[in-house]
């Protein structure tokens, strides 16, 4: 199994996977600005590609710009991440990650996700079948864990063990549990405990949860002894979190809300232009008008009326 991790350079710096946000426009932006070393695509679920491959055609879509990508994936029956993982990695992404940290009701319902939290038994079964998937597909591919601290109380030291028994390439541990989605304090000390473990398995270790710019994530890395962190909202219409110190002027702002609008445009179908809004929420800031710029962003309905409005918004 190829680890492309460990030819990383440390610590890694990239951007957490986030359904409905990091897809094809949103990564090709980020690696325009700053390139983190590592990014995701949306989680799929193994259960729905199973029933419809072509409708994750546009998720599993990357260019080689964004190497390396991992592909994530989310479920609850193991039979189905084999067959799906079959498939997806003919992609030829870099790395298969196994979701076992959402905490999206939808995704906890049947048992996925961070349900999967202390669930041993059906834990190794999805992952020895995930194993199996790339060892039967003959693809040189690492296997990763994105998941948390515990679903109500803590369980790192047990929950950590059990899955560095397997041969994962990397797992990210999010320092809240479960119950606390994406509020409240990160436990950093509980990620440094896993990342002791880790370490002693030879497997990379992610820390993931509220890091707010390029400067904190190197000095927990250092601190925790972590081989690298995940950043997740802090990116959200800020692609340049991952460059030092940086502040970019509205001048830049505005090119950015132009060059993801046409990007968006130009990779869906026009009713999925829709897809844009939440960035042009996030990408305006503290420059003056900047709320009545959100408003008229979120009329839009493709790249020209974009255009326009920014085109506007440059004058004041």
């Amino acid at each position: 199994m190829n680890n492309f991790w460990q030819k990383l350079n440390k610590p890694i710096i990239g951007l957490a996977p986030m359904d409905g946000v990091t897809d094809y426009p949103m990564r090709k932006i980020q690696t325009i600005i700053s390139k983190p070393d590592v990014l995701y695509t949306e989680f799929i679920s193994a259960e729905g590609f199973i029933r419809n491959p072509s409708a994750f055609e546009k998720t599993l879509y990357f260019d080689k710009g964004q190497r390396p990508v991992i592909a994530q994936i989310f479920g609850y029956t193991p039979k189905s991440f084999y067959e799906s993982i079959l498939q997806i990695i003919n992609n030829d992404f870099d790395g298969i990650d196994l979701n076992m940290g959402c905490p999206a009701r939808s995704v906890l319902g049947k048992g996925g996700g961070g349900a999967l939290i202390g669930n041993y038994k059906l834990t190794e079964k999805i992952i020895s079948e995930s194993l199996n998937a790339i060892k039967k597909s003959k693809k040189n591919i690492s296997l990763s864990v994105k998941t948390r601290i515990g679903i109500k109380e803590k369980i790192t030291q047990e929950w950590i063990t059990f899955l560095s028994s397997f041969p994962i390439a990397e797992i990210t541990i999010h320092g809240r549990l479960l119950k606390n989605g994406h509020l409240g304090e990160v436990d950093w000390e509980e990620i440094a405990k896993a990342a002791e473990i880790l370490k002693s398995k030879k497997i990379v270790c992610l820390g993931n949860g509220g890091i707010k710019s390029k400067k904190e994530a190197k000095e927990i890395c250092q601190k925790y002894h972590l081989d690298g962190v995940l950043i997740g909202q802090a990116a959200l219409g800020n692609p340049w979190v991952f460059k030092e110190n940086y502040f970019p002027s509205k001048e830049e702002i505005l090119e950015i809300i132009l060059k993801h609008a046409r990007f968006v445009e130009d990779f869906y179908e026009p009713k999925k232009f829709v897809t844009v809004y939440k960035h042009f929420g996030w990408y305006p800031k503290s420059f003056k008008n900047c709320k009545l710029l959100k408003i008229e962003l979120m009329k839009t309905k493709n790249y020209k009326e974009v255009k326009k409005i920014v085109d506007k918004f440059s004058q004041f």
